[in-house]
């Protein structure tokens, strides 16, 4: 069953419960603004009218973690006010029923992250957690109209509606909940909500500062500034700076390219086609890098627009993060020499 409740107490007296129907769960605000649209029932015990209850305030915060620890929290946490109309209260005939929409707003990062959560969990079931933290407090009410009786006196008249007297508990309590939702509901009613159907977020490391070029992961930041600065000839020729840095430390040559060291140090057989790959692409990456400092080239500089440098400083990263040498059993980085020997990183 996919809908999991927890006993709201006060001290140690049960006074409702609330409850999620994972079956329930949405996406919302597509790419642009994603939402995790969590809906919570908030049902509240019946009492007489001079002991009427009210839940005044949520606050939920979403995680990993069973507990629904904070740090665990998987994106920002959210709060509702409910005291417009104390629609969630009791009544004296029989248990009342409210039903609030948690917004849970996330980054594309955020979207990702809990993507890699549902992957790694496998099964048929995604298992995510609601910590609610709420303010229930005892409501009396005033200028409220019953038959054959009169109003209470107040100094603001019958013509100003109904309005309450609100007294917060202490020690309101509720455990956290389970929130399962089927495999087959996320990818239906939730990831094309959030928009991950129309746009992923590409991740890549950025290139880690190497021994004799401690400046690599600031040419980098130097490459996505000129690209934010829409300077795209600047950020293309920032990325030929990352690859001269890999080429010094590789200590490649024309005869022994950055492709034959990193096919040595990965033990790739003769005629691997990855080594040809990799070949092609570090030396078509490192021409149109060249581009800007050689306008009386085959291509224009000027040319470049935010594409052309987007694609370069892309590939620029992920061609770092692919040549980064291996990790040795002991945490220690292995390169082959030019001989097949293993030295230190």
């Amino acid at each position: 069953m996919p809908v999991h409740s927890q006993t709201i107490t006060i001290g140690n007296r049960s006074v409702g419960e609330i409850e999620i129907d994972g079956s329930a769960v949405r996406g919302e605000g597509g790419p642009i603004r994603p939402q995790l649209v969590v809906p919570l029932k908030l049902q509240l015990n019946p009492t007489p009218v001079d002991a009427q209850l009210a839940v005044c305030q949520v606050s939920a915060r979403l995680s990993a973690d069973q507990n629904a620890s904070p740090h665990a929290a998987v994106c920002q946490p959210v709060s509702l006010s409910l005291m417009d109309g104390f629609h969630a209260r009791s009544i004296p005939h029989g248990p009342n029923d409210h039903t609030v929409q948690l917004r849970f707003f996330l980054s594309p990062a955020e979207v990702e992250d809990l993507e890699r959560k549902r992957h790694a969990a496998g099964g048929e079931v995604f298992t995510l957690y609601c910590g609610i933290d709420l303010i229930v407090a005892g409501l009396k009410t005033f200028n409220s109209l019953s038959p054959g009786k009169a109003p209470e006196p107040t100094p603001w008249e019958i013509n100003f509606g109904m309005f309450s007297q609100v007294m917060p508990f202490w020690t309101t309590r509720v455990h956290p909940v389970w929130m399962q939702i089927e495999q087959s509901t996320w990818v239906r009613t939730v990831l094309p909500g959030l928009g991950y159907d129309r746009v992923r977020l590409l991740e890549l490391t950025f290139p880690p500062p190497l021994p004799d070029n401690g400046r690599a992961a600031r040419q980098f930041d130097k490459a996505r500034q000129a690209l934010d600065g829409r300077r795209y000839g600047d950020c293309i020729q920032e990325c030929r700076g990352l690859l001269n840095m890999w080429e010094q430390q590789f200590k490649s040559t024309k005869a022994r390219r950055v492709a034959d060291i990193v096919a040595g140090d990965r033990r790739w057989p003769d005629g691997d086609i990855r080594r040809q790959f990799l070949d092609v692409l570090w030396k078509e990456v490192g021409d149109i890098a060249n581009a800007p400092h050689h306008p009386e080239g085959d291509i224009d500089a000027e040319l470049f627009d935010e594409r052309d440098a987007r694609l370069v400083l892309i590939l620029t990263a992920a061609l770092s993060e692919y040549a980064e040498p291996q990790i040795s059993g002991s945490g220690v980085r292995q390169l082959l020499d030019a001989d097949g020997r293993a030295v230190s990183w």
